[in-house]
C-alpha cells in the first residue's frame, strides 16, 4: 500500500519537473533567439526598378519575392507597383517581402476586323488604342472596301499604340460574277435570275420531295455568292413533278 502511495505521489512530481524544465528551455533558449533577432524598418521600394529594389532589400537582410507581372499604366515595365509588408513596418531579419512588378501598359486584345469596312476597322482600332498600319488592296470575292485579312489573329495581345496591317478587297476579278440564290425558287424563276446574271442552268437532277412544290429548286452548285466566270452554268436539284416518270 505504501509503495502504491509513493508511485501516485512520484508521477505528478515527475510531470511537474518536466514541464518546468521545458518552460525554462523555452524561456532561456528559444524565446531569446526569436525576441532578440534584429529588426529593420521596411523601406519604400514602390516605383523603383526591380533590380534596385531587390538590392536594397537584400542589403537589409530581407528576402524579396517577385510577383507579377501586373499591368499598370502608371508604372514603367520592371518597376515595383506594390510591396508587402508596407513602408515603415518593423520586421525581423530574413522576413519575406513581396514585390509586385509592373508589366507596363495593359495589353490589348486584337479585335475581329475581317468582313468590316476599312472605315469601321479604323474606328475600332483607334477606340482601343491601336491604329491601322499598311493597307494592301487585293482582288477578292468580297465587295470593294471590305477587310479580307488582318495581320494579327483575333484575340492576339498587342501593346497600346501598335499598328495593324490590313488587306482590303477591291472586288472580284473582271469577268467574274457572284452566284445568286436559287433555293426555293421555281425552275422558271431560277432560269430568269441566271439570265440576268449572264449565267444559265447546267445539269438538272430531280428528287422526290413530299413537302416541296414540284419544280422547286432544293439545291444548287456552286452555292450562293461563289464567284464564277460570266457564262458559266449552275447545276441544280429540283423537286420532282408528280406527273414526271
Amino acid at each position: 500500500m505504501k509503495k502504491l502511495t509513493k508511485k501516485i505521489i512520484l508521477i505528478p512530481t515527475v510531470i511537474i519537473v518536466l514541464i518546468t524544465a521545458a518552460l525554462i528551455v523555452f524561456d532561456k533558449v528559444i524565446m531569446p533567439s526569436v525576441v532578440e533577432a534584429p529588426e529593420v524598418r521596411m523601406p519604400n521600394v514602390v516605383g523603383m526598378q526591380k533590380e534596385k529594389a531587390i538590392r536594397i532589400l537584400k542589403d537589409l537582410s530581407l528576402t524579396p519575392i517577385e510577383v507579377g507581372p501586373r499591368y499598370d499604366s502608371r508604372y514603367k515595365v520592371g518597376e515595383v507597383i506594390f510591396q508587402k509588408p508596407y513602408e515603415g513596418t518593423m520586421v525581423k531579419a530574413n522576413r519575406r517581402v513581396y514585390i509586385h512588378i509592373s508589366g507596363g501598359e495593359p495589353l490589348i486584345q486584337m479585335p475581329q476586323l475581317v468582313n468590316k469596312t476599312l472605315r469601321d476597322a479604323k474606328v475600332t482600332l483607334e477606340r482601343i488604342g491601336l491604329h491601322v498600319g499598311k493597307v494592301e488592296e487585293v482582288r477578292n470575292e468580297l465587295p470593294n472596301g471590305i477587310i479580307v485579312e488582318q495581320e494579327y489573329d483575333y484575340g492576339y495581345k498587342l501593346e497600346k499604340g501598335e499598328s495593324v496591317d490590313l488587306k482590303v478587297s477591291v472586288g472580284p476579278q473582271i469577268g467574274m460574277v457572284r452566284v445568286p440564290n436559287l433555293i426555293a425558287k421555281s425552275e422558271k424563276e431560277a432560269q430568269k435570275i441566271l439570265r440576268m446574271n449572264n449565267l444559265h442552268i447546267g445539269k438538272k437532277t430531280y428528287l422526290n420531295s413530299p413537302t416541296l412544290l414540284p419544280n422547286t429548286i432544293i439545291s444548287q452548285y456552286p452555292s450562293q455568292d461563289y464567284l464564277v466566270a460570266i457564262g458559266d452554268s449552275i447545276d441544280v436539284v429540283i423537286a420532282k413533278n408528280k406527273s414526271r416518270d
